[in-house]
């Protein structure tokens, strides 16, 4: 074999193979938020809430700066809500979307009508959110 097609092959194995670990993280990570999307929801959800009370109580004493600076942590938390509100309602889309697909495989058409509906009411869900 001459050099230069060894050289060809050592690229495209090291570009195969980094390609595989780079798609394995996503994995993981898609499954990670699926997983926990909830969670910062209602954390966020309840970070907001608690600053949104305290700007009141600080515009009420008039501490105008520090009202302004919560209410800058509560609108952030309810973005973040909002994202992980999203993020939740696309990884069970993809989640119904990809049990459908088994079912069908698998010769099951009644189960993958009930999942591809409710991965239609996810994704509906998505559009709503945006």
């Amino acid at each position: 074999m001459g050099f230069w097609s060894s050289l060809g092959n050592r690229i495209s194995s090291a570009g195969r193979s980094l390609g595989q670990k780079i798609g394995g993280t996503i994995r993981r990570g898609v499954k990670f938020v699926g997983a926990h999307a909830k969670s910062i929801e209602k954390g966020a959800n309840i970070v907001g809430q608690v600053a949104g009370t305290l700007a009141t109580g600080a515009a009420m004493v008039g501490l105008e700066p520090v009202a302004a600076g919560l209410g800058a942590v509560a609108a952030g938390a309810k973005g973040v809500s909002k994202l992980a509100g999203i993020a939740d309602a696309a990884y069970q889309t993809g989640a119904h979307a990809g049990r459908a697909v088994d079912a069908v495989r698998h010769g099951n058409l009644g189960k993958a009508i009930g999942e591809a509906r409710a991965a239609k009411k996810g994704f509906k869900e998505i559009q709503r959110a945006r």
